[in-house]
């Protein structure tokens, strides 16, 4: 049998917890966290591993300075970062690809995992390269332009497999290229990225500031929780702190976690 998915704790990551939540009221969202004087919330950066006997694959990668802790983690597995296969970016912002490389003050990047193809969506890659006013503060140029000048990305517009268990599809809504991927296995496997950053997101409502499209968001949210709760369905939640996977259900027009 082929190991479960699993998550790689490399946290924990503080954030305005109002952008966190988007216009969801503070009244709301703090009785889930404890806030701290300067409004910020105590978060997770949670990457993913997957494994089989051919592919050693790392969904998302933490923050820059998540890296040596990300190495710890792999190592603990007894995993060297040569052996790693694939990176898969759910999208390119910082606290997703930046523990991935290694960036020196003069711009040059040096890869963590030099072995591994990189796979994110066209879209993505071209929303890096080319950020707006808003944007620019999310995405790392330096890491954009050396994937896209290297030649070992696997761009993709469509679902893709690695292997015959691990789809790769696009999942717009919080970036207009982000991508979702799922693991097919003992049990269905669902790594949303920012889409459903925590178990609380998991309302259909609950969205953050960060999102480029609230009604893509909501769309393909949708769409991916009713397809999780046609199965026994693990979900991955990026940047929940302390129980970063559960089983969902549906409850008429809402998704919940089993108890």
């Amino acid at each position: 049998m082929k190991p479960i998915p699993e998550v790689l704790p490399v946290g924990p990551f503080r954030l305005d917890g109002g952008a966190m939540f988007s216009v969801v009221p503070r009244t709301f969202w703090e009785k889930f966290y404890q806030v701290e004087q300067d409004n910020r919330i105590v978060l997770g950066l949670n990457p993913v591993l997957i494994q089989d006997k051919e592919r050693v694959i790392l969904v998302d990668a933490g923050m820059p300075q998540s890296s040596k802790k990300l190495q710890r983690q792999l190592a603990e597995r007894g995993i060297e970062p040569a052996s790693i296969t694939d990176l898969v970016f759910t999208h390119l912002h910082y606290d997703h690809c930046g523990g991935a490389f290694q960036v020196s003050k003069s711009g040059t990047v040096i890869p963590i995992f030099p072995n591994a193809t990189v796979h994110l969506t066209r879209q993505e890659l071209e929303d890096a390269l080319n950020p707006d006013e808003r944007t620019i503060h999310f995405y790392s140029p330096e890491i954009a332009s050396y994937i896209s000048r290297t030649g070992r990305a696997t761009l993709i517009d469509r679902p893709v497999l690695l292997g015959n268990d691990v789809e790769i599809i696009p999942a717009q809504g919080h970036t207009l290229g982000h991508l979702a991927v799922w693991v097919y296995r003992d049990r269905q496997y669902l790594v949303p990225g920012d889409l459903i950053p925590t178990r609380h997101h998991l309302n259909i409502h609950y969205m953050t500031s960060f999102d480029e499209n609230t009604r893509l968001n909501i769309r393909t949210k949708k769409d991916l929780l009713a397809r999780a709760a046609t199965r026994p369905t693990t979900v991955f939640f990026y940047h929940e702190p302390s129980n970063p996977t559960a089983e969902i259900f549906q409850d008429g027009n809402h998704f919940r976690i089993r108890d």
